[in-house]
């Protein structure tokens, strides 16, 4: 199981809400502890997420020829696990962990690589991204050639 936090925050120009583990969602909301902040709404106690469809600790790699690749094979499987488990959207922050922890995470370009995949993923303005038909076609096929599933 891993525990999710969240908070919200009212900003000048409008609403950040932050999640993430419990450790994250305190280091980013020290950043927002000044006058022009207000802090809105913290999860008292951690939501728990059920353990992913697909188990990423046996994966030592991700496919693909470079950095953009593999962060988008990233976000395919992470949203086919989620999907799996009836979690339509999955946070971006879940695929950022994923790829740091198989080094390779590009800093400047990890949420312009996964704007860019319109075919595969759709985007509602939030912080999280779902599959679409030919995303989840594709997901499908690298679990299986990855033995995932």
């Amino acid at each position: 199981m891993q525990a999710i936090c969240h908070a919200v925050v009212q900003a000048p120009e409008g609403r950040i809400r932050i999640e993430g583990t419990q450790a994250f969602v305190q280091t980013e909301l020290a950043r927002y502890a000044q006058p022009e902040f207000e802090i809105i709404t913290t999860a008292p106690e951690p939501v728990t997420l059920a353990s992913p469809a697909i188990d990423f600790t046996h994966l030592t790699e991700l496919p693909g020829d470079n950095m953009a690749q593999k962060t988008v094979n990233a976000a395919l499987l992470m949203s086919y696990s989620d999907l799996s488990q009836g979690i339509q959207k999955t946070p971006l922050w879940r695929i950022r962990d994923i790829v740091k922890q198989l080094h390779c995470h590009d800093t400047n370009n990890f949420s312009a690589i996964l704007r860019r995949e319109t075919a595969l993923f759709s985007h509602s303005g939030e912080p999280t991204l779902a599959l679409n038909a030919q995303g989840m076609e594709r997901a499908a096929h690298l679990a299986q050639q990855l033995q995932l599933v």
